[in-house]
This record gives C-alpha cells, structure tokens and sequence, in this order.
C-alpha cells in the first residue's frame, strides 16, 4: 500500500509541477502580448486539470482507505507514522507547488483582467464612448469628417 501511495503522490507532484510551469508562460505571454499562444496554453491547462483531478481522485482514495482524515495534519502525521521520511517530503513538496500554482493563477486571472480593461478602454476611446478621442463607426468612418473613411485614404 505504501509504495501505491507513493507512485500516486509521484505522479501527482509531476502533474503540479508540469501544471506550475504552465501558469509560469502564461505569465510571460500574458504580459508580453504573444496572446496566440493562449489557445494552446487554455488547451494544455484543460489537460492537466482533467489528469490532476484524476490523481487526485486516486489519493483521496488511498487516504479513505487508511482511513485518513483529508487534512493537511492528519496526512502528514500519517506520512510520518509510515517510517519513510521520501513520502513526507514528497507531501510536503505537493503542497508548496499547490500553494504555488494557485497563487500563479490567481496572478494570471489579475493579468487577463487588466488586458480586458485596457482592451474595453481602448474600444470606448476609438468608438467615442469614452468621450474623448477619435470616433470610429462600425462603417470605418470618423464622426464628423462627412463621407472620409480611413480605407479611403491607403
């Protein structure tokens, strides 16, 4: 039973730390406007979101059936109990890079919203919403200039 809970865990801080590495070039292409890349990064979270709740899954499972409380001090004092100080460290491990990953998505969520303000903003100043700036109408032509679009003039 142990060594099972220890390719669980294994497998398990592989995914988070393949996850982490994800949210880290979401980070960089977040905040170096290489927004193509986002299709493939949404795609590839999806992925691994789907592998961490199955592994995920299997230690609920493995602790249920030891009958270990889900918590963090019941499962370390558990680890501890079983004599082999890699699982310990390994949980441990798990939960740094959890704690890692959710601050990294929640620092990529601040990201897309601030992109979807200044996007809304720049929107609101071309189209004269924000009461300022150049009027542009869904035709191309700025407000007031009569019968002049800017296709016109290239």
């Amino acid at each position: 039973m142990k060594a099972d809970f220890a390719r669980t865990l294994a497998a398990e801080i592989l995914a988070v730390q393949e996850f982490v590495a994800l949210l880290k070039e979401e980070k960089e292409v977040l905040s170096g406007s290489r927004l193509e890349a986002l299709d493939r990064i949404v795609a590839e979270k999806s992925r691994l979101a789907g592998k961490l709740e199955a592994i995920g899954k299997q230690r609920q499972a493995w602790l249920l059936h030891a009958g270990i409380e889900e918590k963090n001090d019941a499962i370390e004092q558990w680890l501890a109990s079983l004599g082999d100080p890699r699982l310990l460290q390994g949980w441990k491990k798990l939960h740094a890079l959890a704690q890692e990953a959710k601050a990294l998505n929640e620092l990529n969520g601040q990201c897309i919203t601030l992109l979807a303000h200044n996007n809304q903003q720049l929107l609101d100043t071309l189209t004269g919403r924000a009461g300022k700036g150049i009027f542009y109408g869904p035709d191309g032509r700025t407000s007031g200039t009569g019968s002049f679009r800017i296709v016109d003039a290239v």
